[in-house]
């Protein structure tokens, strides 16, 4: 994979008013998203895009993006926008849970980046050297966008491209019949009480038709209003509200949180809380699912610390046990070495490898994780594409924040079909039956936006 030589420049435009990202989503296609609590920011247009496959593609979608950055000129940011994270050149990236899938791990440089955090609000778009000059006021037109008195709106002559009724939908089975969900489940648990394992993260999918295509935006806005707790993302094909961070980068400092261990969302907080904290199978499940990340990435921190006990985090469908883990990378010199060098100055590792370090979690693979990735694509006998995947955004100045592509799905190149994908950890004791329940509420947030009934 080769970074383009295409000249590129950007300008940031800061606004006065916070802008309602999630206001203006319904009116959207984005091709990037990720906001939380009504903050964040969202891509449109497609300025740049690279694709990778295989072990390498997180080192390949990092040089691409580092040689990228390398061909665009940005304008200097207005002094609110300096230091802010997502601010600038950012792109959106997913990447496959495995390196053996046939679907694309993908950065998406957009044409057009909204973004609102704490009360900053700006516009970056990003076009060709050879478009004479860039104004951002054309950029938006052709999204149907434009600024009047400093607020960012849909433009007056703007068609209406909020969908008036959203499309009817029916929910049909996935790869599998649930009959082999089951199965898998079964085996999972004598695997592991043959002691061949811990732990197992063992998924299914499914699939919503619609009889018009869908609307990215009205999805997205409708787990905004539901999921607002989670972050709301979307990066290539897949789309969806992940309460999991698998790693944030700012610098220097890195953050994660981890989450394992589940039950339904229907329970009274005080009940939920404790099945969580006091069943044995749910805290054998999170400590494994805490201790992996750790382990995973011991080599890229210095300092590295895991809240302990854990809490319950409380969301419409379910509780989960929550670890939040805060550390400081280390610092690694570039120079080769080689005699007559320039001297490098130390610097972090590219935040790229530094989700490729924390992936995959035992949160959604398993323990130990060698083997139990062979036991998944043996009894899940299922291509994930970028479902537990990393996703989320990098910057210009290597900040990132990604999520763990859950609680979501991938939309067809026609719009007309998403396949849906939820999946539970196993550990001795786990029964087939709530398993598979647990899935149904794992699904329950995309089943909602796209107003499909689960069966059963």
């Amino acid at each position: 994979m080769h970074a383009q030589s295409l000249r590129a420049v950007s300008v940031t435009v800061a606004l006065p008013d916070d802008v309602a990202l999630t206001d203006l989503l319904p009116r959207l296609q984005p091709s990037g998203t990720w906001v939380r609590h009504g903050e964040g920011i969202i891509g449109l247009g497609v300025a740049d895009r690279a694709a990778a496959h295989g072990s390498e593609r997180f080192a390949e979608l990092a040089h691409w993006w580092e040689r990228r950055l390398e061909s665009i000129t940005e304008d200097p940011r207005p002094e609110q926008l300096r230091d802010v994270p997502g601010c600038g050149p950012t792109a959106f990236t997913s990447v496959t849970y495995s390196s053996d899938s046939a679907a694309d791990s993908v950065l998406v440089l957009p044409e057009l980046v909204l973004g609102s955090v704490a009360g900053r609000t700006w516009v970056t778009v990003i076009g060709e050297q050879s478009e004479g000059d860039l104004t951002v006021e054309a950029v938006l037109d052709r999204h149907g966008l434009g600024i009047e008195d400093g607020v960012l709106a849909p433009a007056k002559d703007a068609a209406d491209t909020a969908p008036e009724t959203a499309p009817e939908t029916a929910l049909q089975e996935g790869t599998h019949p649930v009959s082999h969900y089951l199965q898998a489940v079964e085996a999972g648990v004598q695997a592991i009480a043959e002691r061949r394992l811990e732990k197992l993260v063992l998924g299914r999918d499914v699939v919503v038709t619609a009889d018009a295509p869908l609307s990215a935006g009205s999805v997205l806005a409708a787990l905004t209003r539901e999921y607002s707790d989670c972050w709301i993302y979307r990066a290539g094909e897949v789309l969806g509200a992940t309460p999991e961070m698998l790693v944030t980068v700012r610098g220097e400092r890195m953050a994660a949180r981890v989450l394992a261990g589940t039950v339904d969302g229907s329970l009274p907080t005080d009940e939920a809380s404790v099945l969580l904290m006091e069943d044995p199978k749910q805290r054998t499940e999170h400590e494994i699912a805490v201790q992996s990340l750790l382990t995973q990435l011991a080599p890229v921190v210095e300092v590295i610390s895991a809240q302990n006990p854990p809490t319950v985090l409380r969301l419409p469908n379910v509780y989960h046990l929550s670890t939040d883990v805060t550390g400081r990378l280390v610092k690694d010199c570039t120079d080769s070495g080689r005699v007559g060098a320039e001297p490098v100055a130390p610097r972090v590792p590219p935040a790229l490898l530094v989700a490729e370090r924390a992936h995959p979690t035992a949160a959604i693979c398993g323990t130990p994780t060698a083997t139990a990735a062979e036991f998944i694509a043996r009894l899940e006998d299922l291509d994930r594409g970028p479902f537990t995947g990393p996703v989320g955004w990098v910057d210009g100045q290597g900040n990132a924040d990604f999520g763990v592509a859950l609680r979501g799905g991938i939309l067809s190149a026609d719009r007309r079909h998403m396949r849906l994908y939820a999946g539970c950890g196993i550990v001795a004791g786990s029964e087939p039956e709530s398993e598979l329940a647990e899935t149904w509420a794992k699904l329950r947030p995309m089943l909602g936006a796209l107003r499909a009934q689960p069966v059963g």
